[in-house]
């Protein structure tokens, strides 16, 4: 409702009724158009014109409105599909599975230098996976930054861990392509395998899940739970731990 276009429009005046509607989302479906401006001190003409800005007739269209694109949020926050998760756990136990986690751990555990990369929700979990290895014991580096000069030279003793929902960043897809031709080792942890990232790495462990997007005004935004990925970091750091105390 409150696009970026239509938050450019507002004026001073706009923005104090746009802070106190925000502030006050649960009363303003039941209030008038005259206890919202005696609250947020402006006139009913300033109600009516902000109302106009954001796509609506007037203010008893934008009430409707406003109390609907609430009640869809909530609805939307209240869903929860656990089931995909709930498989995805139940895969982890299989023999294929844990013995991907085995390889890749051998393979972290002959390194000197541990790299995780990601971007947005996944380099918030990049960030973790490397705090989770030092608490455990092993060195390594979270970058959550797709800005990072990954130009830099790494020795051929380093893994890069890279984390992506979709595989298909084209920052990370560039990133792992330029760490390849460096002869660092890369590993992707990712939904799916038939992703870009995937295809392209030197190891890849994906947990299938079902993907989520959530619409925020005029944009889609990736909710998919990063549970598997936490699951994998945490069981790549421990295994590790045992192949390197021998």
């Amino acid at each position: 409702m409150f696009s970026n276009e239509v938050l450019s429009q507002f004026s001073e005046l706009d923005y104090e009724v746009y802070n106190f509607i925000i502030k006050n989302s649960d009363k303003i479906p039941y209030m008038t158009i005259r206890e919202v401006a005696k609250e947020a001190h402006v006139s009913t003409t300033t109600i009516t014109r902000f109302c106009r800005k954001a796509g609506c007739t007037g203010y008893s269209e934008f009430k409707v409105r406003f109390k609907m694109e609430k009640e869809k949020k909530t609805a939307a926050n209240l869903k929860y599909d656990h089931s995909s998760v709930f498989d995805f756990f139940q895969r982890v136990e299989t023999e294929s599975f844990q013995k991907q986690l085995e390889a890749i751990a051998d393979v972290i555990a002959g390194k000197k230098q541990i790299i995780f990369l990601g971007t947005g929700n996944s380099g918030i979990i990049a960030e973790y996976a490397s705090r989770y290895f030092c608490d455990i014991g092993i060195f390594s580096t979270g970058i959550n930054s797709p800005m990072f000069p990954i130009n830099l030279e790494f020795p051929e003793e380093s893994i890069i861990i890279i984390l992506s929902v979709e595989g298909e960043t084209n920052i990370l897809i560039e990133n792992s392509s330029s760490l390849k031709e460096g002869s660092s080792t890369v590993v992707s942890i990712t939904n799916s395998k038939n992703s870009t990232l995937a295809k392209i790495s030197d190891y890849n462990i994906s947990y299938y899940i079902q993907r989520e997007l959530n619409a925020v005004e005029m944009m889609k935004v990736d909710i998919t739970s990063q549970i598997p990925a936490v699951y994998i970091v945490e069981s790549l750091a421990r295994l590790t731990v045992q192949k390197k105390q021998g």
